[in-house]
């Protein structure tokens, strides 16, 4: 049995900085809006997670957390400050041709409608994606691309990407973040972990 991987990031546009205890204990300090952790080894079970302005005591959410054994998860704060959470993800890409990449998405904007993701002037990829959901996997040829995230056809889209770049074997997850309204909507993209497999006895 591998432990399980975690790792934090900061989507809630108006929270300030924070820090992340793991039952009680600093286990991610001073996490700056659009900042995204390495991943870091936890014990499988139950926790309490407890999210901080940095430095300070008083929480910005307070919540369990249950984690499972050969299981690696993304734990995003979003949402505005009146209205954070902690919003947990798995990360399961599987298996990935050397070829191929593995690429999924998060909605993490608080105030940008369902939106489709397609490659520009190619095909859709993840459809009418609903704010804190995320997409499965979808298996696309390594290289540079484009992407678009459209809210209804024919409009405009809301947010483009140029030059993502998803490498043969690996996998990603694009996350959208800030808001439509400000004019900060925009997105991130991240490597995530791969299967591990553990050692025999």
């Amino acid at each position: 049995m591998v432990d399980p991987l975690v790792r934090v990031g900061h989507c809630s546009p108006d929270a300030p900085n924070v820090d992340i205890h793991v039952d009680g204990n600093l286990a991610f300090q001073d996490v700056a809006f659009e900042d995204i952790s390495e991943y870091t080894t936890l014990s499988a079970g139950n926790h309490d997670i407890r999210i901080t302005p940095a430095g300070a005591d008083a929480p910005l959410v307070d919540a369990p957390l249950a984690l499972h054994s050969d299981t690696k998860y993304t734990i995003l704060a979003t949402g505005m400050l009146d209205n954070i959470e902690a919003t947990v993800f798995e990360d399961d890409p599987g298996e990935v041709p050397s070829g191929k990449a593995h690429v999924r998405f998060i909605h993490a904007s608080p105030d940008a409608p369902r939106v489709t993701v397609q490659v520009a002037d190619g095909p859709k990829l993840f459809r009418r994606m609903k704010y804190r959901k995320m997409s499965d996997y979808e298996q696309v040829d390594a290289g540079s691309y484009d992407i678009e995230a459209v809210a209804k056809r024919g409009e405009e889209p809301v947010l483009r990407l140029s030059d993502l770049q998803f490498d043969g074997g690996g996998a990603y997850t694009v996350i959208a973040v800030g808001q439509v309204q400000e004019g900060t909507l925009d997105a991130l993209s991240v490597e995530d972990a791969m299967a591990e497999i553990a050692a025999d006895d």
